[in-house]
């Protein structure tokens, strides 16, 4: 069932919890509301750094860095000219190698588009990290929608998003479908590339290298990719493959195809028993697919009580001008009544794990820390089900 070598070890039975770090947070008004207040701070490496031994101290199992080739907006895939949000980010393969060398966190995903960048070079960026880090390091593959993005690298264009259509799967599906299925080519050709300077090649003693262990691909992929490699630094540790899958059957079916893990995303028309079944569904149809964790992804807004955590989110969609609604479920309460609801998504559907992401990160990243994870009240597993799943 493996799809590489270093599959998680953590007990099958265990419940992960995520940290999704994305600048001041991810509400378009986090940066008017945070406790930051000097805009270059969220751009130094201390801050990351700050953050990500925060989680590690705190219990958080993962956090997670966002990519982007063009600047963040308010409306997906329009530009603004907003003065008053956090825009732009550090490269994450570099935020990526900074925290795995400077903090404990057990695991680093990190986002790396896959719709205008080169196999090849992806292939020995996270190889490079898994080098820092082994073990430690997620790759999650990002198709790009954006026409600005292709304008911001010179590529050629490619199918793309109307903001209207990030809620409604058909039309997701419908007009990136190429740009799926080159993006499954595309982490089939990055995996391939890993292979051609496997750790086993690097000897001991008297013998620095067994050249005869490093070699090109004999099969380049299609011409989307043609890359042969050898990569220019070894596989010290296979990274992990994620994908955050919408739902639609595209990204289902990626995430089926080349994923050790996904992140799907609840909604109330969608809750996460219809999206487990027909995830599991495609996973069934797609052929040489092997069963990939599900992982949620939810946003949240926290406070001391249910008016408290209202309060904070209606002050922030005031200051955004408009009411947040991001393309997952947005959980609005205190940090014993998430805790229960992912407690009930565990035991129900057998999720593996969550992503949080905070409305505001010194707000809500700071209460899922202190209150979620070591206050004790993070979902656990529960006294029927002690027995590790196979």
């Amino acid at each position: 069932m493996d799809r590489n070598s270093d599959r998680d070890s953590m007990d099958p039975g265990s419940f992960r919890l995520g940290l999704a770090l994305e600048g001041t947070g991810w509400h378009p008004a986090s940066w008017l509301l945070s406790s930051v207040t000097d805009a270059e701070e969220v751009f130094s490496g201390g801050y990351w750094t700050n953050w990500g031994r925060t989680a590690a101290s705190g219990g958080i199992d993962f956090v997670t860095l966002e990519d982007g080739l063009s600047l963040q907006t308010d409306r997906f895939g329009t530009a603004d000219q907003a003065r008053d949000r956090v825009r732009g980010r550090l490269d994450p393969v570099v935020t990526a190698a900074l925290l795995l060398a400077t903090t404990d966190i057990g695991e680093v995903v990190v986002s790396r588009n896959v719709t205008h960048t080169n196999p090849f070079h992806v292939a020995a960026q996270m190889a490079s990290l898994a080098a820092i880090g082994p073990g430690r390091v997620t790759w999650r593959p990002q198709v790009s929608a954006d026409a600005r993005d292709a304008a911001a690298v010179g590529g050629p264009a490619t199918p793309q998003l109307r903001p209207e259509d990030v809620y409604v799967p058909t039309r997701i599906a419908r007009r990136l479908r190429d740009l799926f299925r080159d993006a499954e080519d595309y982490v089939r050709t990055v995996r391939e590339l890993w292979r051609t300077f496997p750790a086993e090649s690097l000897g001991s003693g008297d013998t620095f290298l067994h050249r005869d262990m490093v070699a090109p691909l004999l099969l380049t992929g299609k011409e989307r990719y043609p890359v042969a490699g050898p990569l220019t630094v070894p596989a010290l540790s296979t990274p992990k493959v994620a994908v955050l899958a919408h739902h639609a059957l595209e990204p289902y079916r990626l995430a089926a195809a080349v994923a050790d893990r996904v992140f799907v995303t609840p909604s109330q028309e969608y809750p996460v028993s219809s999206l487990l079944t027909a995830f599991r569904e495609i996973e069934r149809l797609t052929p040489d697919a092997t069963e990939t964790e599900v992982y949620a992804d939810v946003a949240v807004v926290l406070g001391d009580t249910d008016e408290h955590a209202r309060a904070r989110l209606a002050r922030l969609d005031e200051a955004a001008g408009f009411a947040w609604a991001p393309d997952t479920h947005v959980f609005v309460g205190t940090a014993d009544q998430l805790a229960r609801e992912l407690a009930r998504w565990r035991e129900q559907f057998g999720l593996r794990g969550v992503r949080l992401r905070p409305a505001v990160l010194s707000d809500d990243g700071d209460r899922i820390v202190r209150e979620l994870v070591r206050r004790g009240t993070r979902p656990r597993r529960s006294a029927v089900d002690q027995t590790p799943r196979s």
